[in-house]
């Protein structure tokens, strides 16, 4: 059916329709990523403006799903270090790494990481024992440069590791 150009209601509920739409199909499309697990605002961005989602409707879908809790940067910080720490047994370098990488400012991430239990001290000692046993068989400087190189891949400050390795060998014949 054509609107006329004199006739601006057709052409406005037109519009309209269409925003309701994409606004619609930019809700289920975020609710289907949300579902695998939690995401932080930049990744719902990025998915959403993949999928051909205008920049209005983009950040209108992300004011709804703050709205409805369902979107919260510093909870997904919050998971999402304590599933790293508990899985992979990253240091705090690491997780403001990642963190970052998932659109969370460094502000944000040092103010959760602040906010946990995560103690970098104890997580590296920890490490360095399973460490200890897989390269017990090498002499001593080479134990400590390994558990060392391996903590560092981690993201374990540099004093945590090496305190954690003086924890751990006995420290003549390598410091």
């Amino acid at each position: 059916m054509p609107v006329s150009k004199t006739s601006s209601g057709p052409q406005l509920r037109l519009v309209a329709d269409s925003d309701a739409d994409a606004f619609k199909e930019a809700m289920e499309l975020a609710g289907k990523f949300l579902s695998r697990r939690p995401r932080s605002e930049q990744e719902i961005r990025t998915k959403l403006s993949g999928a051909g989602t205008g920049t209005e409707v983009v950040e209108r879908t992300l004011e709804r799903l703050r709205e409805l809790s369902l979107v919260d940067d510093h909870e997904f910080s919050r998971q999402w270090i304590e599933d790293r720490v508990r899985r992979r047994g990253l240091g705090r370098r690491a997780l403001i790494g990642e963190l970052q990488g998932k659109g969370i400012s460094r502000e944000v991430a040092e103010d959760v990481l602040a906010e946990t239990d995560f103690d970098e001290a104890a997580q590296a000692v920890e490490l360095a024992e399973g460490f200890a046993r897989k390269v017990g068989h090498h002499p001593l400087d080479q134990q400590a440069a390994r558990i060392l190189a391996m903590l560092a891949r981690r993201g374990i400050e540099y004093d945590a590791a090496r305190a954690a390795v003086t924890a751990v060998l006995p420290p003549e014949g390598w410091d």
